[in-house]
């Protein structure tokens, strides 16, 4: 993408101008470098992003910005309910809170390099990966939705983790405001065998170790150093969220006539927070989220076995 298409405010913040149906400006952070790097759907799709209804400020763009679906990947914009703010389902995704956790494991690189293969084993065994895999839990209807409601306490309290867990993961581990009655029959027959499952795209289970320290003081708080072995997990809320997107963007796409909305790009299909259609929406994504931290909860407890069990020694500690 050519740089030179924005306006450079500074060395890393670059704008595009309000312009055509664009009701903010849009605003990328970037080196030169990275902004020419970038694709020119970038820029299209921040300026469709820009001509959602009660937007605030800008559209903006992150330094890893590139093609999404609707949004770019990387891309952030803020809307206000009183002044007719969307909520867009293909804005927030069909993997809904996809995220990451890391744990601490307390071995260096040398303690775990006799044991990397039969760790590797273990893992890929006990942890299901690929498209449409499933686990050992399997959730009936009243379980389904205790869990939709309750996210990783839910988890916890069947077993799997500790307590403390929970004061480490973002809001708790449990999303308040879930509407599981908001998730279609669908969308929870998706999900009743795959808690506890990584699932296929991006997603990963790594074993890692730290190369590099940059914040000594932030390294000594989350008790890491160099060549110490941590753990990460990426994934999120499997094929209900998938479905949960999937489904509502049909929906929000049905009715943007209906809320006098024009939409620049169908992959942005959106409703008005305040309708009964965006309300509906938020409960179930919010059902999205509870799932994805329920299921990293349980894929950590699942972790934490193999670990116990090949080093135990190690103690993988609740996430960063």
């Amino acid at each position: 993408m050519d740089p030179d298409r924005f306006t450079q405010l500074d060395d890393t913040t670059w704008q595009i101008p309000q312009q055509g149906n664009m009701r903010v400006p849009g605003i990328l952070y970037a080196d030169r470098q990275l902004v020419s790097d970038m694709d020119d759907k970038v820029w299209e799709q921040l300026t469709n992003v820009a001509a959602l209804p009660g937007i605030v400020n800008a559209a903006y763009a992150m330094p890893d910005a590139h093609w999404g679906y609707g949004f770019p990947i990387g891309g952030v914009a803020a809307f206000d309910p009183d002044q007719g703010g969307v909520v867009s389902a293909g804005g927030v995704g069909f993997d809904i809170s996809c995220g990451v956790r890391t744990l601490t494991t307390g071995l260096s690189v040398d303690a775990l390099q006799p044991h990397r293969e039969t760790l590797a084993d273990f893992l890929l065994y006990r942890i299901p990966a690929g498209v449409g895999s499933t686990g050992r839990i399997r959730l009936d209807d009243i379980r389904m939705t205790a869990m939709l409601e309750g996210g990783a306490d839910w988890a916890v309290r069947q077993g799997y983790g500790r307590r403390e867990d929970l004061e480490r993961i973002e809001e708790h581990g449990r999303m308040a405001g879930a509407v599981p009655e908001a998730v279609s029959d669908r969308a929870r027959r998706r999900q009743r065998d795959e808690m506890g499952t990584l699932g296929s795209g991006n997603h990963y289970l790594e074993v890692q170790a730290v190369s590099e320290i940059y914040d000594p003081e932030a390294a000594t708080a989350f008790g890491l150093q160099r060549d110490a072995v941590v753990v990460s997990i990426h994934c999120g809320s499997r094929g209900l969220g998938h479905q949960i997107g999937t489904e509502f963007l049909r929906e929000m796409a049905l009715s943007a006539q209906q809320y006098h909305i024009t939409l620049p790009d169908r992959e942005l299909a959106c409703a008005p927070l305040t309708s009964p259609l965006g309300k509906r929406y938020l409960g179930a994504m919010r059902a999205g989220i509870n799932c994805a931290l329920a299921n990293r909860q349980i894929l950590t407890h699942l972790t934490r076995e193999v670990f116990e069990h090949v080093l135990p020694e190690a103690d993988p500690a609740a996430d960063l």
